[in-house]
């Protein structure tokens, strides 16, 4: 059992780098649909290719859900096409793994005797069937952070699970099957790992892996080379540790929040959460109280997105213990130099205590929220449209492969002021996120209302040791209202 423990947000002086005239704005979608309290894991995909993104909610105490987005308007579909599993749902990651152009669905479960399952997406997202036997996939425990990743750079997507209770593990996709490659890779962290994130870290043409770790645990750090991996946590500054029994890592997140050009790390912790700076690859600086974010407590799930369209990426924050259904979370927005606490009404009375992401569900260029609280007096998982007033123009950008499959999960995607290379924004194409999720939807990149030109848009995929470079230049955002740019990666 966790020690319970107050939760403080304290504002810095710095915050009034952050004009006080913007803040944040929703309203709930559909708010009698999205009642339903117990959400845990929520990840987002065009399931049907019709152009929009659907959403599947993962429960406890009621079966799953998967809501079928009609140009903005859901309804819940999961009975009708086989997604209504009623065990308890921790881990949901929607990833095209058999390469035929749709998204499939892995989903964990919570008891650690029930295996996982591998949704395959039949006929465009009106059917599915659970084929993970068939095609070599048996992890049983109690899952946790699931991630489609191609970690070797062969062009398909390998499978990556964390656990709570026995190691995490590697699968290996050859050719539609899988191969358990963890101790070979050794990736195995044996440790109580809650949620984990990929990216390369340290620009060197790999993926990387970031463990958060629970229960005194250190978090770890998988730096790849060639398919193996070594745990560099400790010596680049990740660690967590010494921390107590009772503290530990929970939910990262990754986001260039400082516009370096490189990619940032934030993790909520039972205890004080970190905000990591990344020093060019070579180690991490801890910031988070110099930056204004200092939350002490029980922090769960992180997200970033830039909510107001000004090239900055905005933090979103739950948290929660069992039996304070209104523990409140945190919603930072990144005035540049600091962070503004900026938490509206409306999601004080309709929270997350796991699931959040960020997603233009209705494709107006504004980032919305959808948050799942699993509280059975919380505030069921809400849809939250962005009525915001922005400070900038934005750009969807969808990556796929030559074969225009969205296989490129990690790809960074950077925006430029056009014939430049003054970046505007940048962000990554989901390897895993929110609370034990992962989404297959384009990546969103706010422009400042300070560049009304037209921009380079640049997807950097990562593969065998080598950075790939796929630019299109001379965009104009506005062309894009309502849709994506495509951006077919060359190798």
């Amino acid at each position: 059992m966790f020690l319970l423990r107050a939760f403080a947000i304290i504002l810095a002086a710095s915050f009034v780098t952050q004009p006080a005239s913007w803040r944040p704005s929703f309203e709930l979608v559909q708010p009698d649909l999205f009642a339903a309290a117990g959400g845990q894991a929520n990840a987002w995909a065009d399931v049907d290719n019709d152009g929009d993104l659907d959403y599947f909610v993962a429960f406890r105490g009621r079966p799953n859900r998967f809501y079928r987005n009609d140009k903005g308007t859901f309804r819940d579909v999961a009975a009708e096409v086989g997604l209504a599993d009623t065990l308890e749902t921790r881990a949901a990651a929607w990833g095209d793994f058999d390469a035929d152009g749709d998204a499939d669905l892995f989903i964990g479960f919570a008891d650690p005797k029930i295996p996982a399952k591998v949704y395959r997406n039949d006929a465009r997202g009106t059917k599915f069937t659970d084929v993970a036997k068939q095609i070599g996939v048996s992890l049983t425990g109690v899952v946790r952070q699931p991630a489609w990743i191609d970690f070797d750079g062969d062009g398909d997507l390998d499978l990556f699970a964390a656990f709570r209770d026995v190691p995490n593990r590697l699968l290996r996709n050859d050719h539609g099957t899988f191969m358990d490659v963890t101790d070979a890779a050794g990736i195995g962290d044996p440790r109580k790992t809650v949620s984990a994130a990929w990216w390369d870290f340290d620009r060197d043409g790999d993926l990387d892996l970031f463990t958060a770790n629970q229960e005194g645990d250190a978090n770890g750090l998988y730096r790849q080379a060639n398919g193996k991996f070594e745990d560099v946590a400790a010596a680049l500054g990740v660690a967590g540790t010494p921390r107590p029994k009772e503290d530990g890592g929970v939910g990262p997140s990754v986001a260039d929040f400082d516009q370096d050009g490189d990619f940032d790390l934030f993790v909520a912790n039972y205890g004080h959460s970190a905000l990591y700076r990344n020093d060019g690859g070579l180690k991490f600086t801890e910031v988070s109280r110099e930056r204004g974010i200092d939350l002490n407590g029980h922090g769960v799930t992180s997200g970033w997105g830039d909510l107001d369209n000004d090239g900055l990426p905005d933090l979103y924050v739950a948290n929660f213990i069992a039996g304070q259904p209104r523990y409140r979370d945190a919603l930072f927005i990144n005035g540049g130099t600091s962070f503004i606490e900026s938490l509206p009404d409306v999601i004080l009375k309709h929270d997350a205590t796991h699931g959040v992401q960020f997603v233009d569900f209705d494709q107006d260029g504004r980032l919305d929220l959808a948050l799942a609280n699993n509280d059975p007096d919380g505030g069921g998982h809400p849809l939250l449209r962005n009525t915001s007033a922005m400070r900038g123009r934005s750009i969807d950008v969808e990556v796929t492969d030559p074969n225009a499959r969205r296989s490129r999960a990690g790809s960074e995607v950077r925006a430029y002021r056009a014939g430049t290379r003054r970046m505007l924004s940048s962000a990554l194409v989901d390897s895993g996120s929110g609370y034990c999720s992962q989404s297959d939807m384009p990546v969103h990149l706010g422009i400042a209302s300070d560049w009304k030109g037209k921009v380079d848009i640049e997807v950097i995929t990562i593969a065998g040791g080598t950075r790939h470079a796929s630019i299109v230049r001379d965009v104009n955002p506005d062309d894009y209202r309502g849709r994506s740019l495509r951006i077919i990666t060359t190798r």
